[in-house]
């Protein structure tokens, strides 16, 4: 009933290409070419934070695509959230060696994910509601589980930051060309976030549900319970009765017969005694589901309601049961000694 939401693990560096490309518009000013060709140049970072901004929403659309089975997500706070988020490319180095005559810049930088004020706090509420019950075994919080997860992501109340990676590249008909590579686990990180955030609600929904759930079958639970123990001591009282009559039985065989009898029979009815209740000790330890159910008594049809102690009562029950028919049997033999 439940499904835990994954980040995916730390990937290679991924060069987009295409219209995954962040692109700069073709200029006709070589001298402005030259000035965007800079990791730190505004154009650039800007193309590239819109870039990153388009691919979390579709990261984030896919997320609720593959919970949509079970979970609804609050569309309106979720148009809130996307609006509210800012991401923001800083601390920037280049990597490349001589760049003023260089065809292809690697830069590298911080990726700062600014969050809406509140979305952190109601994303760690929403996990918590999630695993409240869920049988996943997790991170207690959103922010262990994003620093843990090998992506180098680190995570506080207002933001996510995390390393990224981006090419400058000189083209001889664009002008210049922008890659962004590693940004994946950025975007699952902020797409988590927002996710747990935007099915708050339908987490809580689940939760009443199940919890309904579990006390109706409590209550049915408790019920069949009731049911086995009321069979079982019905039972049981007619098997007490029925061994008492048995015992009066065997001792007035006894009684009847002469002193030499009793004397000859002594040491027979001694052994037998002592066979009988080990037999039905050992007997009446048989488990009920080894008993085909054509053969079990009718309180043995509630055995998947038993607990230890019905368990341990039925075993009772099954040696007094064997105590009678043997008892029985040992009258019918004696009545027939010196006959």
């Amino acid at each position: 009933m439940k499904k835990f939401i994954i980040l995916m693990t730390l990937s290679s560096a991924i060069l987009f290409s295409g219209c995954d490309n962040v692109k700069n518009k073709k200029v006709d000013n070589q001298a402005q070419d030259v000035s965007d060709f800079s990791c730190t140049h505004q154009d650039n970072l800007n193309q590239i934070q819109d870039y990153l901004k388009s691919e979390y929403i579709k990261t984030i659309e896919k997320h609720l695509r593959q919970s949509s089975g079970y979970y609804e997500a609050d569309r309106g706070l979720l148009e809130k959230i996307n609006k509210g988020l800012r991401f923001e490319v800083k601390t920037i180095r280049t990597l490349t060696e001589n760049p003023e005559t260089a065809k292809e810049l690697n830069c590298e930088s911080q990726l700062v994910v600014h969050f809406p004020k509140g979305l952190m706090q109601r994303a760690e509420n929403a996990y918590q509601a999630y695993l409240e019950n869920s049988e996943e075994e997790g991170y207690a919080t959103v922010k262990d589980y994003l620093d843990n997860n090998d992506s180098g992501l680190s995570v506080t109340d207002d933001e996510l930051r995390g390393h990224l990676l981006y090419d400058i590249t000189k083209t001889d008909k664009e002008g210049v060309s922008l890659s962004v590579q590693n940004q994946k686990e950025i975007l699952e990180g902020v797409a988590f976030i927002t996710e747990q955030a935007v099915l708050f609600e339908s987490y809580i929904k689940k939760n009443k549900e199940y919890q309904s759930m579990i006390q109706d079958s409590d209550q049915k639970e408790a019920a069949q319970y009731n049911l086995a123990k009321q069979a079982m001591d019905i039972r049981k009282k007619e098997l007490d009765a029925e061994k008492q009559k048995q015992v009066e039985r065997l001792n007035q065989t006894w009684d009847n017969f002469t002193e030499e009898q009793r004397l000859q029979l002594k040491q027979d009815q001694a052994d037998w005694f002592e066979k009988r209740d080990i037999d039905c000790k050992v007997l009446a330890q048989k488990p009920i589901h080894e008993i085909p159910e054509k053969e079990r008594e009718t309180y043995q049809k509630q055995s998947d309601y038993w607990d230890q102690r019905l368990t341990n009562q039925n075993i009772e029950m099954q040696y007094i049961k064997c105590f009678n028919q043997r008892t029985v049997e040992r009258i019918i033999y004696l009545n027939n000694v010196f006959n």
